[in-house]
């Protein structure tokens, strides 16, 4: 991938995109299209004249965080026009976690990860890392460029971090 442009290394990533789109828009209920996320994606980053990645995993791990403030924002929007029915119970589950539920519950997961950067930025990346893309221990890994066992420690704190700051039980 340190070859290409944006467009190339998007393209390579189109189908993966797609699927964390799928997953996050079904978790949120969304009425937003699994493509019109991922071409929202594509318009927030081909923006940035200065994105260029070595590797397919540093792509979706920028691609994450891009993805998260989409997110938050489709939220926050839902929030102000005051269309949230009734709570439903926000999952991180041991496996993939799920960041389902209500904009309020959303923008609450958001909050707990902004605070968890805020005593760990490398923390908060795992957990972005694996709560929005849901990618798994090797791959978080080669993002980051930490060994897997580093980041197996990492994920328990910051998911232990997270379900507190949620009043979850882990």
């Amino acid at each position: 991938m340190n070859d290409g442009s944006f467009e190339q290394q998007f393209q390579m990533s189109y189908e993966e995109v797609l699927r964390v789109a799928r997953r996050r828009l079904a978790a949120h209920r969304s009425p937003v299209s699994t493509t019109t996320l991922a071409h929202e994606l594509y318009l927030n980053l081909h923006q940035r004249d200065d994105l260029n990645f070595a590797t397919r995993e540093q792509f979706l791990a920028y691609s994450s965080r891009a993805m998260r403030s989409l997110l938050i924002d489709m939220a926050r929007e839902r929030m102000a026009q005051k269309r949230s029915a009734e709570l439903l119970p926000l999952t991180l589950g041991a496996e993939v976690p799920d960041m389902g539920g209500t904009p309020e519950q959303i923008v609450a997961l958001d909050e707990a990860l902004s605070r968890l950067g805020n005593l760990d930025a490398r923390l908060m990346r795992v957990a972005e890392l694996r709560i929005i893309m849901g990618m798994e221990i090797a791959e978080m890994a080669g993002a980051l460029g930490v060994s897997e066992p580093t980041i197996k420690r990492d994920w328990q704190k910051a998911k232990a971090y997270v379900l507190e700051a949620l009043g979850a039980q882990p």
